[in-house]
């Protein structure tokens, strides 16, 4: 049964809560106070987590000092709680709610529809949240794979590759995949998944006390049991710094089993952090000329950086194509044999419009097969193919 606890003084407005929710039950619903409740916001976030209610609500009549502190305090230990704030509205009140980890604000004078309706959108993000909180028994002390996918330019199919390979490798069985997406302006791995992020991976610097294993797991979002992704910024102006980049691959490979990142175009400095972090390197390109020559200068530039520990793969996306290059040129050109080729089909742009990966919709076809190679060179795909993948997403 969802629970709320009320953090405040005011009968009336718990009693406002119940007419606008419909609580029939005193368990789901509950109001706790008491004259030296919030001297001390750590003390008071505390106390107010012992049940571990799925949402909290500060106010009103609380000073809004106090309940943002109380708020932060929350969010860094318990994230999995939702916390909304009760108080009457103030200019800059939304940004600063935000950085404390507040989910909505509402005023004491609320209608009824609005209660209920944001206690609601908060109860079912909490929910999500609690979902994603997986804990592990028995993980290895080494951190899992990571495997970077590169490309030099846009449009060689790099993100279609990335997802569809965790999907094929969280499909498995292997273990549990993190799918990370370091295309910080255009990333477009949630849409090609059919997710709808709730947070995305610019979130983790507004976290309170910075990221950790508990925060970077509520801020992920779930595909299935075995797959989640942390997903680009909705708004391309919203800044990542490094620092956050390098904390989140280190700690999803800590938790994880393995760890697939997608990258914008080119070498970035988020790519390049996770390049650092990595212990494979997928090279994607094309038949394009273009694309050809700018996977053999990034090449260039990643030996030039003494970039060597990472094992490197060379995928040819399109390999089918009749442009007058053959892939045995390709491999030329690049420096690189080929490790797997993958043909052109129409079904890819059709399955990242639809949001439904190709290696689920039509896991026959040559292109989904082709994606299903890549994945087999980093798990044993032919051993698992005996006893069927478990694709799907759990709705």
């Amino acid at each position: 049964m969802n629970s709320i606890l009320l953090a405040t003084s005011s009968a009336a407005f718990e009693q406002k809560v119940r007419r606008a929710f419909g609580f029939e039950a005193d368990a789901s619903l509950q109001r706790q106070y008491s004259d030296d409740l919030f001297l001390d916001p750590l003390s008071a976030a505390k106390q107010l987590t012992v049940e571990a209610p799925d949402v909290i609500a500060i106010g009103p009549n609380v000073p809004i000092d106090i309940a943002l502190e109380v708020a932060e305090a929350i969010e860094e230990d318990h994230p999995e709680i939702g916390v909304i704030l009760i108080t009457e509205a103030a200019p800059d009140l939304w940004e600063k709610a935000l950085h404390s980890g507040v989910r909505d604000v509402l005023l004491p004078d609320a209608s009824d529809e609005k209660i209920r309706s944001s206690l609601t959108r908060v109860l079912d993000a909490a929910e999500r949240r609690r979902r994603n909180l997986v804990v592990e028994v028995g993980l290895p002390d080494a951190a899992g794979r990571v495997i970077t996918v590169i490309a030099p330019k846009g449009g060689v199919g790099k993100t279609a590759l990335t997802t569809n390979v965790a999907v094929v490798i969280a499909a498995a069985g292997v273990g549990r995949v993190a799918l990370v997406d370091l295309d910080l302006q255009f990333g477009d791995v949630g849409a090609s998944l059919g997710l709808e992020p709730e947070n995305t991976i610019a979130d983790l610097a507004r976290i309170p006390g910075g990221v950790t294993p508990t925060s970077l797991k509520v801020f992920m979002a779930r595909w299935n049991d075995n797959l989640f992704a942390l997903c680009a910024p909705l708004a391309p102006a919203e800044e990542v710094s490094e620092f956050v980049v390098d904390k989140a691959i280190r700690l999803l490979a800590d938790d994880f089993d393995l760890v697939v990142v997608d990258t914008s175009a080119g070498i970035s400095e988020p790519t390049l952090n996770a390049i650092d972090l990595s212990t494979d390197l997928v090279f994607v390109c094309d038949l394009s000329a273009a694309s050809l020559r700018g996977l053999r200068k990034m090449i260039d530039v990643l030996d030039s950086l003494g970039v060597e520990e990472p094992t490197r793969y060379f995928v040819l996306n399109r390999a089918d194509a009749k442009v007058g290059i053959s892939p045995a040129d390709a491999s030329a050109i690049v420096g690189m044999k080929i490790d797997v080729e993958i043909p052109s089909s129409e079904i890819v742009p059709r399955s990242m419009n639809f949001g439904t990966p190709v290696v689920e919709d039509a896991p026959r076809s040559p292109v989904a097969m082709g994606f299903a190679s890549v994945a087999g060179l980093f798990v044993d795909i032919d051993g698992n193919r005996k006893r069927k993948f478990a694709f799907g997403r759990s709705r």
